[in-house]
């Protein structure tokens, strides 16, 4: 055994999964082991002989004996004490009447017959007892000439016969010797006679293992019963994951296995349910078990297992239940048939597991291990049946439990990976929203700020300020759904730089003097003389804080006075707390809405939400920054008189007094003083066009590289200050080139990532392979200016970090399609660089659609999504809008794993769209040539 193990352990060896196998094999061997030693410990058996058990010899009090060997045995008569027999024979029991012969006959399973055995007992200090096991199909039990118990009633013809499945307990009566007479009956099972031996002992060691088996059953029937319903239930709220209904079927039904069968304790509670309804549910609920387990496994992994195989374990399961409606004499006899079925199943299921854990499908490790655990209990259970084993009451409970535990951590497992799942589509959901909102309120607010710019009458100027006005409570509302989004998701990050909290307040109060003065209201700010000039911590949140504030005080006041006070509340060595207050003399609340008024989409009455507008996410967005900081706040008010809200952060002091400086100015973008020496690693002609005249207009040097690997080479050539690098680039990908950068090169020149995906979990992915920032492409010439400035090397000006620029779009586009105006808007009006864009554009493109077509026929996935990814930032730049939802939603399947069958209709539209797009954009493209030409 040691060496067989040794051998096990060493062919495990390989892999992470084999050596869960081994391990599982390991568990399995443990438990055979454990067996093997309880089998040892009950030693050997005395075994009757001729009608005669001579248990004096037997230690009676300490083990009990199971009364087995040669019987005398009558058959076709059912004998009372005190009787007489022409003949009899000796049978070896227990053993099932189709298996015995009678005068050398074979006999039916059914009739009736009546077996005697004199038992021999040794001097005992216990009352002894007698534990009998259920027969087929019913069995009345005499000891020393007295009636000691029935299970149904046996009788000569199936009229007089009363089946019944029980096991009994009964107290023997106070005598050396006992003549046991036992009657048998059974007219309408397929199987008939003695199935298990009685087994003899100390009546209070039996009873208390007649307890605890029963008591072991109830436990886990409520365990089944608990997890079906909570399963049913939680399928009920997410009806999509059918894995969760099958499970808690296959809970309740195989419940009924567990309490209705073995030791019965169901008809230890009910006492009076016909047999021949308790012996239909208990193969009805084995054959609708497995029925529903192998559709438990198909909803689980249906892509690692054949279809026509479930159908056609549902369908048999499904014919053997049907048997049901004839009569027991006819169903039973199909029972062994449907045992070998059990066992094929289990072992299939144990290969899609198996094949399912190799494939890394959710929770599959967890299935394949109750595989395991379930192979181990059918062993158990078929050992003890077959009289092999005394398998332990105990251990068969912890095997089940265990079994049915792994089974809900597969949907737990996969519950969890559902929610993930769900977060990554909301992620996805809010990038597309920040596309589709965003983009389209950029040009109202752009071209409402040129309106105001032209001559105007008074009615004119009016609604242009109202537009305006509409558009930033729009945007501030999309700004206010998106920062909820990254707060839950973790994603929003704190900066720790020096800054002034002096100068900070003073631009607020620049900002919003303005606005008060429209109201006719007082703006007064205070602050403490005894602040430090500069403390280390995040002013952009600050600053975010104190405006949200600051506004909802002056939208909710009509009179009177905003007040701001930013006061030192305690100072250490290192660090100091600042209390700041913003007080006014608005409109106040009711205090019943002041323990909710930090909570989501509350404000503090109906009223408020009609007549000031407003989502509610404002303070809930305040109170999570202030939080986050390791600060608090509260607030007090009076309805009519007036709110105050009070804060507190912790700041870390700093010698740095390179404070941030606050600038609300927005600015055309202007040459930067100090040129730099920028390689792009981009594969997109077009993109490298546009990124080379962008960074000519700021007074840059670029230097194109194709790929990871001619970066890499360049840059072992030549010094850089700053890469701009592509994620999906052909030969090396922009992450594994930042690696082979930062690893390799030992480089630590700044990288900026460049990518057409925009989610949060994209940005840290960059962030994590060594890249220092991210933007999403298209990118705004300001924002790519903000980010050289950011981390160009001195003496070049920082960018203002204290107020932070708006984030540039997604998608730099109306929500129209081709414009060739707003190309040119974008290119900052240099009509030659947007001739030289789409002539570059007009050419290339055709060659990759052909590209696509010929992948198409090829179904070589892996070239469409390629292209599809290349093509995306052209077609955004160009504001080809329905061509880049198109774009958007094919990659969504292919990175999903879609094959070209269930894609290649939407890819076939996609080329359509994008060949008549090419059509409008050369015809617009000769127009403005012609235009141009003229003028």
């Amino acid at each position: 055994m040691r060496n067989g193990y040794r051998r096990l352990c060493r062919t495990g060896i390989k892999g992470s999964r084999r050596i869960k196998r081994a391990s599982s094999c390991s568990l399995l061997l443990a438990l055979l082991c454990l067996c093997g030693v309880c089998q040892a410990q009950i030693g050997v058996k005395p075994v009757a002989r001729r009608g005669i058990a001579d248990l004096r010899k037997v230690d009676v009090d300490a083990q009990k004996t199971a009364l087995t060997g040669e019987w005398k045995w009558y058959w076709h008569q059912l004998l009372k004490p005190g009787q007489t027999a022409p003949s009899f024979e000796y049978i070896q029991f227990p053993k099932l009447w189709s298996a015995s012969q009678w005068k050398g006959k074979p006999v039916p399973s059914q009739g009736y017959a009546t077996y005697a055995l004199t038992i021999l007992l040794p001097p005992h200090s216990e009352r002894m007892g007698l534990e009998l096991p259920a027969q087929y199909t019913s069995y009345q039990l005499f000891v020393n000439g007295e009636e000691i118990t029935e299970d149904g009633q046996p009788g000569t013809t199936r009229s007089t016969t009363t089946p019944y499945w029980s096991t009994q307990l009964v107290l023997l009566p106070e005598a050396d010797t006992l003549q046991v007479l036992l009657q048998i009956a059974n007219f309408e099972h397929y199987k008939g006679g003695p199935n298990l031996p009685p087994r003899i002992g100390n009546l209070n060691r039996l009873r208390g293992e007649r307890y605890t088996a029963l008591a072991l059953d109830i436990l886990l029937t409520g365990c089944l019963l608990m997890s079906g319903l909570f399963f049913l239930g939680l399928f009920s709220f997410n009806r999509y994951d059918r894995s969760m209904l099958y499970f808690g079927l296959f809970c309740l039904l195989y419940n009924y296995r567990i309490i209705g069968a073995d030791t019965y304790a169901l008809h230890v509670l009910f006492t009076n349910i016909p047999w021949a309804i308790t012996s239909r549910l208990e193969y009805g609920s084995l054959y609708l078990a497995i029925a529903t387990f192998a559709l438990y496994t198909k909803a689980l992994y249906p892509k690692d297992i054949h279809p026509w195989i479930i159908r056609l374990v549902w369908g048999l399961c499904f014919a053997f239940t049907a048997t049901l409606a004839f009569s027991p004499l006819f169903f039973t006899r199909f029972m062994a048939y449907f045992m070998w079925l059990s066992v094929g199943c289990i072992g299939y299921v144990a290969y899609i597991y198996w094949l399912a854990a190799r494939r890394r499908r959710p929770g599959a490790t967890y299935s394949l291990l109750s595989t395991g655990v379930l192979m181990i209990v059918f062993s158990l259970v078929l050992g003890d049946y077959l009289t092999l084993i005394e398998a332990p009451r105990l251990l068969l409970t912890t095997g089940y439990m265990t079994f049915f535990f792994f089974q809900s951590l597969v949907l737990s497992y996969r519950f969890g990976f559902i929610i993930n799942e769900a977060r990554h589509t909301e992620k996805q959901f809010l990038a597309n929203m920040s596309h589709e909102i965003r983009t389209p309120l950029n040009a109202i607010l752009g071209f409402s700020t040129m309106l105001e710019t032209t001559p105007l009458n008074t009615e004119q100027q009016e609604a242009v300020g109202f537009i305006r006005s509409a558009g930033r409570n729009l945007l501030t509302i999309v700004n206010d759904i998106l920062d909820i989004s990254k707060i839950e998701a973790g994603m929003l990050s704190l900066e720790s730089i020096p800054f002034s909290l002096t100068a900070l307040v003073d631009s607020l109060r620049t900002m919003m003097s303005p606005i008060a003065a429209e109201k006719e209201l007082q703006l007064i700010v205070e602050t403490d003389p005894d602040l430090p000039a500069v403390v280390q911590g995040d002013p952009t949140r600050l600053t975010q804080v104190l405006l949200n504030l600051l506004s909802n005080a002056i939208k909710f006041t009509k009179k009177g006075s905003v007040t701001v006070r930013i006061l030192l509340n305690s100072e250490t060595e290192e660090n100091v707390r600042v209390r700041m207050i913003v007080q006014d003399t608005g409109i106040g609340m009711d205090s019943d809405a002041l323990p909710y008024i930090f909570e989501r989409f509350r404000q503090a009455s109906d009223f408020t939400t009609r007549y000031y507008g407003g989502t509610g996410l404002g303070l809930n967005i305040v109170r999570s920054l202030v939080e986050m900081q390791g600060g608090w706040i509260n607030v007090t008010s009076k309805l009519g008189e007036g709110s105050c809200f009070t804060l507190e952060i912790p700041y870390q002091k700093t010698d740095d007094q390179q404070a941030s400086v606050s600038n609300w100015a927005e600015s055309a973008p202007e040459a930067d003083n100090q040129p730099l020496s920028i390689l792009i690693a981009e594969d997109n002609l077009m993109n490298q066009k546009l990124a080379l005249q962008v960074l000519k207009r700021l007074g840059h040097v670029g230097t194109v590289a194709e790929n990871g690997q001619q970066a890499i080479d360049i840059l072992r050539k030549q010094s850089f200050d700053l890469v701009l690098m592509d994620i999906q680039m052909p030969v090396m990908d922009g992450y594994t080139t930042t690696q082979h950068i930062r690893q390799t090169l030992r480089s630590k020149v700044p990288i900026i990532a460049m990518t057409a995906h925009a989610l949060a979990s994209e940005r840290e992915r960059c962030l994590q392979a060594g890249m220092n920032d991210f933007m999403p492409k298209p990118f705004q010439i300001n924002e790519l200016q903000r980010v050289i400035r950011k981390y160009a090397p001195s003496p070049m000006l920082a960018v203002p970090t204290a107020i932070p620029a708006p984030p540039a779009p997604i998608v730099t586009m109306q929500s129209t399609d081709f414009s060739f105006d707003q190309l040119v808007h974008i290119l900052d009006d240099d009509l030659t660089f947007a001739f030289e864009l789409l002539d570059l554009y007009l050419v290339q493109t055709p060659g990759e659609l052909d590209q696509i077509r010929q992948a198409l026929q090829q179904q070589d996935t892996k070239t469409i999504k390629g292209i599809l990814h290349a093509q995306k930032g052209p077609i955004q730049t160009l504001g080809l809008t329905r061509v880049v939802e198109q774009n958007l939603r094919l990659e969504t399947l292919l990175l999903a794993g879609s094959d070209v069958s269930a894609v290649r209709t939407l890819v076939e539209e996609y080329v359509a769209m994008l060949d008549a797009e090419l059509v409008v954009i050369d015809t617009s493209l000769q127009a403005k040539r012609a235009h141009a030409a003229n003028e």
